[in-house]
């Protein structure tokens, strides 16, 4: 593999990815679990084809430079995918138990998806690009994603004590913002090391 390959395969897991995610946040925010799971087994899949690979290279006798590169950040790519399925875990449990949010809830939460949809845009962009911009701006991100789930949970509390929100609704709810919070870290540590 060379440079080009790597940033092609790399430009190509995170759109892939970006595109999982569409039905990922489209199937929890419509309560459509049959498009949480579709967005699901796309997300496993991409995982899948890429470990599959990652496995190929380490048994390989020598590694070149950038067979070494990606291997290095194969720990940063698991860490998003072990947050993203942790995200996507937790969907799953909010419809299975039929917990119904508020729309000010709803309303948060889609905040945080397109947050975190423009952040693995500039990801992506920036496995291609470079640019330095890009890479500010997957930091600035994680800060207004980390500001924004801070302030729901603030909020949120509010209306817990007011009774606005079930107890059971609220450890969810609270759970599940927590999410953002992760991927939008381990976003920033990948873009770091590429």
């Amino acid at each position: 593999m060379d440079e080009k390959d790597l940033t092609q395969r790399l430009y190509s897991m995170f759109d892939e990815a970006l595109r999982s995610f569409e039905f990922i946040s489209e199937g929890f925010l419509a309560q459509n679990k049959d498009v949480l799971e579709k967005g699901e087994s796309q997300f496993i899949n991409i995982l899948s084809e890429n470990l599959e690979f990652a496995e190929n290279i380490v048994h390989e006798g020598k590694k070149s430079e950038v067979d070494e590169k990606f291997l290095s950040l194969i720990i940063p790519l698991q860490e998003i995918a072990l947050a993203v399925r942790n995200l996507i875990s937790k969907e799953k449990a909010i419809l299975e138990r039929k917990v119904i949010f508020s729309m000010k809830a709803v309303m948060e939460i889609t905040e945080l998806f397109n947050a975190m949809k423009k952040q693995f845009i500039d990801t992506r962009d920036y496995i291609l690009t470079k640019n330095p911009a890009l890479k500010e701006s997957i930091a600035y991100t994680k800060e207004r994603i980390i500001k924004m789930v801070d302030e729901y949970a603030s909020m949120h509390q509010e209306r817990l004590i007011t009774g606005f929100f079930g107890v059971k609704a609220s450890y969810l709810y609270l759970s599940l913002i927590g999410s953002f919070k992760t991927i939008a870290k381990e976003l920033v540590e990948f873009s770091q090391m590429f």
